[in-house]
């Protein structure tokens, strides 16, 4: 496993924008509102400079004082859990003064009995007063005292050099491990409170996201590597998404909204989680178009089927028979996606998300022999051949061939592209699926014209 380095400090001190310098990616959002940071932001750092990698945690705010606001106690419980479970702590203070809120922080590592923990004294943009903070940090319980300026990006590397030798010396000097093609990259994506945290937890059987009946309690995208059946997973989840018209300008929720965009383009399963009783609405239609328009595979999750279940008198199947055909009403491509009605609090049918994943992966990587796919559409175009539109009744095919795979891609060289009618193009998408599969994910056809109509339309 590898260690873990955590990020701690009172609110408003630096933490995300320190978090985000150390990384080099804006994975924290960082505002002047206090407790912005509500999730334990992770991050994978490979420190090539230095020879390893670890997880470089931003923590939230420890104010345990706050007995009524049940946010600020999961904050506060999940950020002194992340803290004893760290390998080493950042502890993020002011260069010119401490507070109050310094003191309960020392009161916090000092009731765990907690030593490996290095001071970083950020906003020492002034030369002539870091001798200042170097007395202002006498707590006489960190390994090491750091100045820095995170807006002048100074002593970065001593600090990063100062934690690659503390790593290496308790033996965690552990390699940068790839994620590469062998992953299956999931990514939790839907609108605020239709559990996507929940459904999180429940796949890792871990507490890993903050879980609360009240929506938008999730800001940040956490990462979290594991294995299912053998297969390895890095599962995404992403911040919530909302409607454009409640996002303003340098509002946090906007960063949200890119960073669920992002998680889109990073992940290779997009499973897109919906409420049952919310049935399907405009933003889970956005969703699901984004993830299409960028080729991914797609898999929707009906959540909170433990609640339907509740109801005397109710039949499984039925229900589950009556919402697919609603569903279909909705989504005109939806016999290629998988559906999965899922409860996140019973832990029911969650692992099908994850056999669901697995199995698109490999129909994304599936490639069809080439005599076998020339059979196909000798057969195919002997019994339709194609459909030309009102300027051409003479589209003709001469070869045809699969080029990629993820998406799976095919591509037939035409005499003319535009000659097709737009039809034929999802016939024959529908005849590779009905004899070939690509269940779950879409397959992309390209035609290819010959002599002056070397124009593809895809």
């Amino acid at each position: 496993m590898l260690a873990k380095v955590t990020i701690i400090g009172r609110p408003n001190v630096g933490k995300s924008s320190f978090f985000n310098m150390y990384t080099g990616h804006k994975i924290a959002i960082v505002a002047d509102e206090e407790g912005t940071t509500r999730d334990i932001s992770e991050y994978e750092y490979n420190d090539e400079e230095n020879g390893l990698t670890y997880i470089v945690s931003d923590s939230g705010w420890l104010d345990m004082s706050n007995k009524t606001d049940e946010i600020a106690i999961d904050i506060a419980e999940r950020t002194e859990k992340s803290i004893i479970d760290s390998d080493l702590l950042i502890w993020i203070i002011e260069f010119d003064r401490t507070t109050d809120l310094d003191e309960e922080v020392l009161k916090i590592l000092r009731t765990n009995k907690i030593k490996d923990v290095i001071i970083v004294a950020n906003k020492a943009d002034n030369e002539h007063k870091i001798n200042e903070a170097y007395s202002l940090a006498g707590f006489g319980e960190s390994l090491e005292f750091f100045p820095i300026s995170v807006s002048h990006n100074t002593w970065l590397k001593e600090v990063k050099r100062f934690v690659a030798k503390f790593l290496s010396e308790k033996g965690l000097n552990y390699e940068h491990e790839e994620i590469d093609d062998s992953y299956v990259k999931l990514a939790m994506v839907g609108r605020p409170n239709v559990g996507k945290s929940s459904l999180i937890n429940a796949i890792t059987w871990e507490d890993r996201v903050m879980v609360k009946d009240m929506s938008g309690t999730t800001r940040d995208s956490i990462d979290t590597k594991f294995k299912f059946d053998w297969t390895d997973f890095v599962l995404i989840d992403t911040a919530w998404v909302r409607r454009l018209s409640k996002i303003w300008i340098r509002n946090i929720e906007d960063w949200s909204v890119m960073r669920t965009d992002r998680a889109i383009l990073r992940a290779d399963v997009i499973a897109v989680v919906v409420d049952w009783f919310d049935w399907i609405v405009h933003q889970d239609l956005s969703i699901i178009q984004k993830t299409l328009e960028e080729n991914k595979w797609l898999v929707i999750v009906v959540n909170k089927w433990d609640k339907v279940l509740d109801k005397d008198g109710v039949d499984k199947e039925k229900m589950m028979n009556r919402y697919i055909e609603y569903l279909k009403s909705k989504i005109e491509f939806l016999p290629w996606v998988s559906v999965i009605f899922t409860s996140a609090t019973d832990r029911k049918r969650v692992d099908e998300i994850l056999e669901a994943a697995r199995n698109i992966k490999i129909e994304r990587f599936k490639r069809v022999k080439t005599w076998v796919f020339n059979n196909f559409m000798e057969q195919l175009i002997y019994k339709h051949p194609p459909t030309g539109n009102k300027k051409s009744h003479s589209p003709k095919i001469y070869y045809w061939a699969q080029v990629d795979v993820n998406p799976p891609k095919f591509s037939l060289t035409v005499n003319n592209p535009h000659h097709f009618h737009f039809s034929y193009k999802r016939y024959i998408t529908n005849k590779i699926r009905d004899n070939f599969g690509f269940f779950g994910t879409p397959i992309v056809i390209e035609y290819k014209g010959r002599g002056k109509h070397k124009d593809e339309v895809k």
